[in-house]
């Protein structure tokens, strides 16, 4: 509270008023533009003004020393409009301003970008500054890292909308509304906080990293809201922290890692080949530093994350010959990524045991009948829905068999495709029996006998074609080449 207006004290209002106006004054030169110091204003302060005595001016005037020494050096570009008048005593001429506030600025180009959907950012760039030479786009001025931006701009932005038909308060009022229907596509920074403090817990992940700017604007207010996809991608990005962390793998943490942080070019994490590194210790008798040159206790410990790839290649490879050469080592030894190839090694046999029983048995051939039987045989049961049968030519492809094993199969089963089966100048099948089969268990299975009939089949008739015209095709005559006398055997010497 100002002395005038407490009680019991005696003050001179005189004092108080200039006080106020003071202030006054200067909050309202803080929204007042600088003027710029052209030469014509420099020679008119070195001119009038300045005499040479810089302490003199200064305490004559009421300024800081150094604004004065700083202004008689030529050392400052400009101006407040207060200390223009205390120093000329004048008030200061109209100056346009250079830069503006980019607020309007922005909210014309979200505006035209909008309705303009084939236009880009990076296409008004190039509009703004066509001789300028540069390699890629400077978005500051677009995503408000750059708080003012050039009045040129926002002139060129405004004229477009003018020559649309529409004014300055016209283009604010449209900005206004599209901002609103923009807002229900946001999602309030309050929402991912915690999500952003999950991954920072769980994978060390900065959340400028997620948010792609600086999460220090959202944390000082400066920024209330994210984009959908953001938010969206921020949670799927917990999703696979929270699948890793439950595989307790390592490398599944540091492979989602590099996946937000993206790869390092000749590069491998540590975590890709630390199985194989192992495996290698353990069964090979080898030594870590064989392969890295040095101690793997940095790796263990997360202060060295990646290795050079061709060092990575060297323990792959190892590792490959080592398990072919050691058959007998059991499948959980073996590290998971080539386990895998090994189970599946044991799978296919399996499976080609099971056709062979199902193709050389009368056993499987029942098995095969009762998969291929359909439900009910009344062709009437089957008519229902637009497309009731499809034709033979599709079935093959509709099964997703190949042509040669499905004729196979219809040839092994005459009778059941007969009596199932549809003719109205051409033979078809139900719609409904198709999908029957291929929701009927074990029916994968009558699939991989016929495929495999199929490509023996192939390479037979392939072979039988090779023979055939190598037996027709004409014998190759001798060389009607004339040996020169340089070319001969005997003129070659000894």
């Amino acid at each position: 509270m100002y002395p005038i207006f407490q009680t019991g004290k005696k003050c001179d209002i005189s004092l108080v008023m200039l006080e106020v106006f003071a202030m006054y004054a200067k909050a309202r030169s803080l929204d007042q533009p600088r003027i710029k110091l052209s030469e014509e204003i420099l020679d008119k302060f070195l001119k009038d003004v300045f005499h040479g005595e810089v302490s003199a001016l200064a305490a004559d005037k009421g300024l800081p020393y150094t604004l004065v020494y700083n202004l008689a050096h030529g050392r400052i570009r400009s101006l407040s409009p207060r200390d223009y008048r205390i120093i000329f005593g004048e008030e200061p001429l109209y100056q346009e301003l250079e830069r503006v506030d980019g607020v309007y600025f922005r909210g014309m180009v979200r505006l035209w970008l909008f309705l303009n959907g084939d236009m880009t950012k990076a296409d008004l760039y190039r509009e703004f500054y066509p001789d300028k030479k540069f390699s890629k786009v400077d978005y500051r001025i677009f995503t408000g890292e750059v708080k003012t931006v050039e009045t040129r701009l926002e002139k060129i932005m405004e004229q477009k909308f003018l020559h649309q038909g529409l004014n300055r308060a016209e283009v604010k009022e449209w900005i206004e509304e599209l901002d609103l229907v923009h807002d229900e596509d946001r999602v309030s920074y309050g929402e991912i906080k915690p999500v952003l403090e999950y991954l920072e817990d769980t994978l060390e992940v900065s959340p400028t990293r997620v948010l792609n700017r600086s999460y220090v604007r959202y944390e000082t207010g400066e920024l209330r809201t994210v984009q959908k996809k953001v938010y969206d991608y921020a949670l799927k990005l917990k999703k696979q922290a929270e699948e890793a962390l439950n595989s307790a793998s390592r490398s599944e943490i540091e492979k989602l890692r590099e996946q937000i942080y993206g790869k390092r070019e000749g590069l491998i994490l540590y975590a890709e080949v630390e199985d194989e590194l192992k495996f290698l210790q353990k069964y090979g008798g080898q030594s870590p530093k064989k392969y890295f040159g040095r101690s793997i206790s940095n790796y263990e410990k997360s202060i060295l994350k990646r290795v050079a790839s061709w060092r990575a290649r060297k323990v792959i490879d190892d590792c490959i010959e080592l398990i072919s050469n050691r058959p007998e080592l059991p499948i959980l030894a073996v590290p998971k990524s080539h386990s895998k190839a090994r189970l599946r090694g044991l799978l296919s046999i399996l499976k080609s045991h099971l056709i062979y029983r199902i193709t050389g048995s009368e056993e499987g051939r029942t098995y095969e009948k009762r998969i291929l039987m359909p439900l009910f045989y009344e062709k009437e049961r089957y008519r229902s829905g637009k497309y009731a049968f499809t034709s033979m030519d599709r079935v093959a492809y509709t099964l997703e068999m190949s042509k040669t094993a499905f004729d196979f199969m219809v040839a092994g089963n005459r009778d059941i495709f007969r009596r199932i089966g549809h003719y109205d100048g051409k033979w078809s099948l139900p719609t409904l029996y198709l999908k029957e089969l291929l929701e009927k268990e074990g029916f994968h299975l009558i699939k991989a006998k016929y495929e495999l009939l199929a490509k023996v089949c192939k390479k037979s008739l392939a072979s039988r074609e090779s023979t055939v015209r190598s037996a027709f095709m004409p014998k190759e005559k001798p060389s009607q080449h004339r040996i020169l006398p340089e070319e001969s055997p005997s003129a070659v010497p000894a």
